[in-house]
């Protein structure tokens, strides 16, 4: 049998240590618990305008198959930003890409955050239903904007000559085809644009923090100038989704405005207690 040494000692402060680490993952795990039920609250009050989005992703497709069914093909128009910036290759358009979905999953991983560590009045569930709400807005005007009139596609697959023109050509084609990337005739204005315009409001409205909202919107800043670039899209089409997109959003914030259940303004979450290492008694 294992000796015991004469005048050992507990140690009452690493036994207090221990107990304030399992009450604090207790109470961690209740928060989670609690948002998860608020969560579950939240999508039982936007589920329709849920659905709604999901559908209307779908129309929007249609809608961009008949733009690339009436598009012809000619030379693109004169645009500034072409004599400004110099085209990237066909290659190297995929740094448009790459930037649209940094913007894109970075903002869905802040969005899940609060599952993992849940915060005071911040849910998915109402982050991603106004995201929804604004982009169905923009792209009924989108809709509407490249439908009344066609523009010439700058990209190279939709010039002259280019042996990766392919329209669809029969209505199986435009109620099936789904192509988010190599379609002609949508242009006013950016679809992608409009994404990542949405994801920086999301941060702006929801991120304490100044200096990661100033990074976003200059994330933004560089992805319009990559997709002019691209020649995926001409200046204006950038241009009009800057301010478009964010007056959408503006509007909507104001007639319909974040709302919650009283009980989830209520504090029913205890402060997870702080380690507290107290000078020995002399």
């Amino acid at each position: 049998e294992p000796r015991k040494l004469k005048g050992a000692k507990s140690f009452p402060r690493l036994e207090s240590i221990g107990k304030q680490e399992k009450s604090g993952k207790v109470i961690l795990k209740r928060r989670a618990l609690r948002h998860w039920e608020k969560e579950a609250i939240l999508f039982k009050m936007n589920y329709k305008l849920l659905l709604l989005t999901a559908v209307w992703q779908y129309v929007h497709s249609v809608a961009t198959n008949v733009a690339y069914y009436l598009h012809v093909q000619r030379p693109p128009l004169t645009d500034l930003g072409f004599e400004l910036l110099p085209a990237l290759s066909k290659r190297s358009q995929i740094v448009s890409e790459i930037m649209f979905f940094i913007c894109l999953f970075s903002t869905i991983g802040y969005s899940l955050s609060p599952f993992i560590y849940p915060r005071r009045n911040l849910y998915f569930v109402l982050m991603f239903a106004r995201f929804a709400a604004t982009l169905v807005l923009a792209q009924t005007l989108r809709i509407v904007c490249f439908l009344v009139t066609t523009l010439p596609g700058p990209n190279y697959h939709c010039r002259p000559n280019s042996p990766d023109y392919s329209p669809p050509k029969s209505l199986m084609d435009i109620f099936g085809r789904q192509d988010a990337f190599f379609g002609c005739g949508d242009l006013v204005f950016s679809s992608h644009t409009i994404f990542v315009v949405l994801c920086a409001l999301i941060w702006h409205k929801y991120c304490p923090y100044k200096w990661v909202r100033r990074v976003v919107w200059f994330l933004v800043f560089i992805f319009g100038l990559l997709v002019v670039a691209a020649r995926k899209h001409y200046s204006l089409d950038i241009m009009v989704a800057w301010y478009t997109v964010p007056l959408l959003w503006a509007a909507y914030d104001h007639y319909f405005p974040d709302k919650l259940p009283l009980d989830f303004r209520e504090p029913s979450y205890p402060e997870i207690p702080k380690y507290k290492f107290d000078r020995a008694k002399e």
